[in-house]
């Protein structure tokens, strides 16, 4: 029972950062947006919600730090897709480049290392009053960061905004035929500019839970294809912030089962590979599906 429920809580960690990808990635692409720089904004985040506890000391000044690093990072990327115009694949591709370069060079100008940098503050975990005292529900629910229990908000909100909110209206007419909204005088060039930056902002707090929550530090390469998995959550979620968070939760227990497995003896590269094993049959999935769709339509 042990074993399963320590299964269980670390998939809930694993899935938190993917939570806050693809949701962020489901508010840009709802405006029409394709968020293919998760895997950059999620990186800005993670390094300078560290470099922000690093010279305050002071995580929540970190977290906010990186809300707006990744906030300003996104809003380049809107610049270049909506303003320029933009092949979006080729911008998110080239944001998550740009990102990888500069937090290398700022992590040797800074931490004097591009592979770790310095020990800084990094969140406690919180004990539910009504649930730590409940056998089995404590070990489930209770004992996680604040960030984890955040995102449950951040759901909650992006979905009302998005499905019942009159903004969710003209951001889904947005994503769908930008020029009507402009025919009403909506602006539909600002209502795309608000949803790359939050998308940016909320990524990044996905980084900081990997650097201040899971971690006490900043490690090259942590974010690790997060991002792109993300991609595929929010694809296959239909956009729905909700079944965005469930997905995320899938895919945390194969990062969570791809860990328990490293005692036995099979390939690390096997191992590796499952959550984009995972990845690939959610995209083949989620492709078939809307085949069926289409074909129904027809």
């Amino acid at each position: 029972m042990n074993s399963i429920l320590s299964l269980i809580s670390t998939s809930i960690r694993l899935a938190v950062p993917l939570g806050y990808a693809s949701i962020a990635g489901s508010i840009s692409e709802t405006a029409g947006i394709l968020a293919l720089g998760l895997e950059g904004f999620m990186m800005i985040g993670a390094f300078m919600g560290v470099l922000g506890a690093f010279y305050t000391g002071n995580v929540m000044l970190g977290i906010l730090m990186a809300a707006g690093a990744g906030a300003v990072f996104a809003l380049i990327f809107g610049f270049f897709c909506i303003q320029l115009k933009s092949n979006q694949v080729v911008a998110g591709v080239g944001m998550n480049i740009i990102a990888e370069g500069l937090v290398s060079v700022l992590m040797i100008a800074i931490f004097g290392s591009k592979g770790k940098s310095e020990l800084v503050p990094s969140l406690q975990k919180l004990d539910i009053p009504i649930l730590k005292n409940i056998p089995i529900i404590k070990d489930i629910f209770s004992g996680y960061t604040g960030l984890a229990y955040f995102l449950i908000l951040v759901m909650i909100i992006a979905w009302i905004v998005i499905y019942k909110a009159p903004i969710g209206i003209r951001l889904r007419a947005t994503g769908i035929n930008s020029e009507v909204v402009d025919s009403l005088g909506l602006r539909s060039g600002l209502i795309k500019y608000i949803s790359v930056a939050a998308c940016g902002a909320i990524a990044a707090i996905g980084g900081t839970f990997l650097s201040l929550s899971q971690l006490n530090f900043y490690s090259k390469d942590m974010v690790a294809g997060r991002g792109y998995i993300a991609l595929a959550i929010f694809v296959f979620a239909k956009k729905n912030p909700a079944l965005c968070v469930l997905i995320s939760l899938l895919f945390g227990f194969t990062e969570a089962i791809h860990l328990r497995m490293q005692k036995f003896p099979i390939p690390s590269q096997f191992l590796a590979m499952l959550p984009y094993l995972c990845t690939i049959i959610v995209l083949i999935v989620s492709a078939t599906n809307n085949k069926k769709q289409k074909l129904v339509v027809k």
